[in-house]
């Protein structure tokens, strides 16, 4: 019996995206973009040092040396921290363990490049706003404009919930409960759920708010940018607090 040819690289990284991510694991768009990121630096790095095209690259030219050499370029040439650069080679891992289940004969390299550990690096102490700086960003937007009073009622439910930006620009009409006891319905990073009560004020911005904007329900986004669309997390009205 004729033995089957390894998988080639373009190949495995299609399998990888559309089979694995996608269809087996079915992972989030933001986890499958930052996979994307990675082999797309990786690849682009590795064409320059083997003076090659994207294309000719194997399975084989991603060894230990060539993924050190990347990763250095990651922190020296391009800035990144110690945090990105981790999570760079997780995501590189995560490729190198699937593709080892197709190319047997790549086993040895990949055993070496997923032996290259992680970085340690030092965790800062989280700083904190006080209740009254937290009170004056709230009751900083113009109170009398259409963006203003969506601003304190989306600064007013984040302090309130403590959800992440990509979660509080995904709320929809239908994931809050103002009737009984308040509460809104979160979906968070990993697809993970939760339903976290509001606070009297809280509930009562979001009333007026969604009365400002015709009392939509159902599928519509809660905080819309101008075109009634949903924000992107760089013109949210939490980007600027990010920086504080």
């Amino acid at each position: 019996m004729a033995e089957h040819a390894a998988p080639t690289l373009s190949t495995l990284v299609q399998r990888f995206f559309m089979d694995h991510l996608i269809e087996q694991r079915a992972v989030s768009p933001q986890t499958i973009a930052a996979y994307r990121d990675t082999l797309r630096l990786l690849l682009n790095y590795a064409a320059t040092a083997l003076k090659r095209t994207p294309s000719a690259i194997t399975l084989s030219d991603l060894d230990a040396p060539m993924l050190l050499a990347f990763l250095d370029h990651l922190e020296k040439e391009r800035g990144n921290s110690v945090r990105s650069r981790n999570a760079r080679l997780a995501a590189i891992r995560t490729f190198l363990k699937f593709a080892s289940h197709h190319d047997l004969a790549s086993l040895a390299t990949i055993e070496r490049a997923l032996a290259i550990p992680f970085k340690r690096f030092d965790r800062p102490m989280v700083g904190f706003l006080s209740r009254a700086e937290i009170g004056a960003i709230i009751e900083a937007p113009d109170r009398a404009s259409w963006a203003g009073q969506r601003d304190r009622a989306f600064f007013s439910m984040m302090y309130n919930t403590g959800a992440r930006v990509s979660e509080m620009i995904g709320i929809r009409c239908r994931d809050v409960v103002l009737e009984g006891q308040p509460a809104v319905h979160l979906r968070g990073k990993g697809r993970k759920e939760r339903s976290v009560p509001l606070w009297r004020p809280t509930a009562a911005l979001i009333k007026s708010w969604r009365r400002r904007i015709g009392d939509p329900t159902g599928e519509s986004i809660l905080f819309p940018n101008r075109s009634g669309g949903r924000m992107s997390r760089s013109c949210s009205p939490s980007a600027p607090m990010a920086q504080i």
